[in-house]
């Protein structure tokens, strides 16, 4: 008999099952019994780790909050020069969402909106941590000459809304383009409107390229 797993791996094995769920399904498709399915286990097993459905979907909150937001912040504290860190996080936000169809559908939906306010107000909490971060890295370019001068936080949430635009278009057409190709474009054409005239153009992205 295989030995049992410990309980932080079960719960993201769940969430990641619940995610896939999603991507197919929609949030509405989402129910214990397609989660444990899903899974590989029973339902008595998801309620082992999981009050219920709306218990994952704030495990999901959590999950965007680490993936997305938490890796942010690491860049961001890290080596490289803003143009540099500004790229990784674009480019692999948009390689997150490619890799699980399930996040823009799970954003967008009306359990976010109109659901459960607790979890809107932790989404919406996380939301605005990530323009702080990105405002804070565009600030630091701009200081060293990278940028023209522009207002960082409103370029902040220039940068994202490309991305959540995109992810729309991508997830409501079901993959019909390549979106980590469609996201190396829109990059290159963010930093021809943002960058200072004596700063080097951009090589074009490799529309394969990964992050």
């Amino acid at each position: 008999m295989p030995p049992k797993k410990i309980t932080h791996i079960r719960r993201e094995e769940i969430v990641q099952a619940a995610l896939q769920v999603i991507g197919e399904k929609g949030v509405h498709g989402l129910t214990i019994t397609e989660i444990a399915g899903r899974a590989g286990m029973s339902d008595a097993n998801i309620y082992r780790h999981f009050k219920g459905k709306q218990e994952i979907l704030g495990a999901l909150g959590d999950f965007i909050g680490e993936a997305v937001m938490g890796k942010a912040a690491g860049i961001a504290a890290g080596q490289g020069t803003a143009v540099e860190k500004l790229k990784i996080i674009f480019l692999a936000h948009a390689a997150l969402i490619a890799a699980n169809p399930g996040l823009p559908r799970f954003m967008f939906s009306e359990e976010i909106h109109l659901g459960d306010p607790h979890l809107a107000k932790t989404i919406a909490g996380k939301m605005a941590g990530y323009i702080e971060t990105l405002s804070n890295v565009i600030a630091a370019g701009i200081n060293d000459g990278e940028f023209r001068p522009l207002s960082p936080r409103e370029t902040a949430i220039t940068l994202l809304g490309m991305i959540q635009f995109t992810a729309l278009r991508w997830s409501i057409t079901r993959g019909a383009f390549n979106l980590d190709g469609e996201a190396g474009h829109l990059w290159d054409n963010f930093l021809r409107l943002t960058q200072t005239s004596s700063s080097p153009m951009p090589a074009e992205t490799n529309p394969m390229g990964s992050v």
